[in-house]
């Protein structure tokens, strides 16, 4: 009888301080929360750092202060960084804290290198080929090319605008404007050169073939002709049209290689 006794004195001891600790406990996480929601640690300062071009300072704080939430100590740093991101020009935001009190930013702006959507130009296309929106006029004294094509295509037309740059580099043109249709086709204006129908890449070293033959053959035939080459059609499996600067159509075609000359001799002293 005395055991049972003294078991459920022990019993209710232990219950009695177990309670005592969980009221405790949840004393001081109440306190705990109710100071670290005090003003007293409201976020002070927010630095901003890194490459800011084209980052509008009234933007971050019209955009990305205001979806800042909490203080120093509850403040979700990945909502934060979120936050700045959404802001135009930024491709990359990193949010931290520092002490006493403050933010620090750092931030990577957008590297545009193309303009994206021909005459309704609405994006640009950054150094990957993904899409970003930005103002289009902020960009006008950079003389970015333009590139277009089918939803998706972005960064298959950034890669052949730079292909097309090496290989055109010896004639000293560069890509103006690229486009890929719908139906696969190729179609590029020069910087500083014509406008070329490529054709489509289906069949690759096709493709790059047709491209050198044309390559090799344009100094010759403006040489020879004393004229520019105003656009060109490279779609032939054998050869290539051109139109020269002054008429008014298409001047010649090359059936092969070793034949070229003449017919491109032929078509352009016959062409109005």
């Amino acid at each position: 009888m005395r055991r049972d006794i003294a078991l459920d004195i022990r019993l209710m001891n232990f219950t009695s301080r177990a309670l005592v600790w969980l009221f405790v406990a949840g004393a001081l996480l109440v306190a705990g929360n109710w100071l670290l929601m005090r003003p007293l640690w409201s976020i002070r300062v927010v630095r901003v750092q890194g490459s800011l071009q084209h980052i509008s300072a009234s933007a971050l704080r019209s955009q990305a202060l205001p979806r800042l939430h909490g203080n120093w100590f509850t403040i979700d740093l990945g909502a934060a960084q979120q936050a700045f991101a959404r802001v135009p020009w930024v491709r990359n935001a990193v949010v931290q804290r520092v002490w006493p009190l403050s933010l620090l930013v750092t931030l990577q702006a957008q590297q545009p290198v193309a303009v994206w959507g021909g005459a309704a130009a609405s994006q640009l296309v950054d150094a990957q080929g993904a899409l970003f929106d930005a103002n289009i006029g902020e960009v006008q004294d950079m003389h970015l090319p333009t590139l277009d094509g089918p939803p998706g295509s972005a960064q298959r037309v950034l890669q052949m605008a730079r292909a097309l740059d090496a290989r055109l580099a010896a004639l000293h043109w560069q890509v103006a404007a690229l486009e890929l249709g719908a139906e696969g086709n190729w179609r590029v204006r020069l910087d500083g050169g014509p406008t070329l129908n490529l054709g489509s890449d289906t069949d690759a070293n096709a493709f790059v073939a047709r491209l050198q033959r044309f390559i090799a053959l344009v100094p010759q035939v403006q040489q020879q002709y004393g004229r520019a080459i105003v656009s060109a059609d490279l779609r032939y499996a054998s050869g290539f049209a051109v139109r020269l600067q002054g008429a008014a159509a298409p001047a010649a075609q090359s059936q092969a290689a070793s034949a070229a000359h003449k017919h491109i001799h032929s078509g352009a002293r016959g062409a109005r």
